[in-house]
């Protein structure tokens, strides 16, 4: 055999390895993003107070539940892919919402830029203020106004939260947030009874510019009057968390 077949050879199967190296490793990257997506456990589970515990008895282990499917990623132009809602639930007999926004550390470096901060902030830090905007219909007899800002005709109510935990995972930073609308007077088992709730949206601004008469930072809905409502149950995981809340 000749040097010069003897070379191609050599080269050949070198190139050969290279293509199986590369094919693997992008079938690994794949694998592993499959298999590290998705929201850590403490975002996964529920989180019980005394109200969720006292609906829960009320109605037998089973408290009514629902979401909606709705556009869980921030997509206008000055704020594509900042914020995501990876869980929301609706919990009437607690007069209770439950969410989980989701920012990866690229947003954090977006926030250094949009507001010219000298350093990147910690991941580890409280950047942001998360609540909620209910609105609710003040004139149900006529639909032709719900999807204005009439204060003549839709009423807006702010709603913060009454808890707030936190977790990372990979490049992505977790809240779970608890919002009791009692807090805020509102009932949500009398505005779906009474069909006046027209939406909710879950509102972020920059925890340095806080003003909630202008748009925030990022704002997705979480619920409107013209959406279906998906029933959701309790996992186990949660009915534990609720029997360790109630049995310390």
């Amino acid at each position: 055999m000749s040097r010069v077949s003897r070379g191609f050879r050599i080269t050949g199967w070198v190139i050969k390895c290279l293509f199986f190296a590369t094919v693997f490793s992008v079938i690994a990257f794949l694998l592993w993003r499959v298999f590290s997506s998705g929201d850590p456990k403490s975002m996964k589970t529920i989180t019980p107070n005394e109200k969720l515990c006292a609906a829960y008895e009320r109605a037998g282990g089973e408290p009514e539940m629902f979401r909606q499917e709705q556009n869980m990623i921030t997509r206008g132009e000055k704020n594509a892919g900042y914020f995501a809602v990876t869980d929301c639930v609706f919990i009437p007999d607690a007069n209770q919402v439950q969410v989980v926004v989701r920012y990866n550390n690229s947003t954090v470096r977006a926030l250094a830029e949009d507001y010219s901060l000298e350093e990147i902030p910690s991941r580890e830090a409280e950047l942001f203020d998360i609540s909620l905007t209910v609105a609710t219909d003040l004139t149900p007899d006529t639909e032709e106004d719900n999807k204005g800002n009439d204060p003549e005709s839709v009423a807006f109510t702010r709603v913060v939260p009454c808890s707030v935990s936190a977790d990372t995972k990979n490049l992505y930073n977790y809240r779970r947030l608890v919002f009791d609308l009692d807090e805020a007077g509102l009932s949500l088992s009398d505005l779906l009874s009474e069909e006046t709730l027209l939406a909710v949206y879950v509102d972020i601004y920059y925890q340095d510019d806080i003003r909630y008469e202008e748009p925030a930072y990022g704002t997705l809905c979480l619920y409107d009057y013209l959406t279906e409502r998906e029933s959701v149950e309790l996992e186990a995981r949660d009915r534990k968390a609720i029997e360790a809340y109630q049995n310390p």
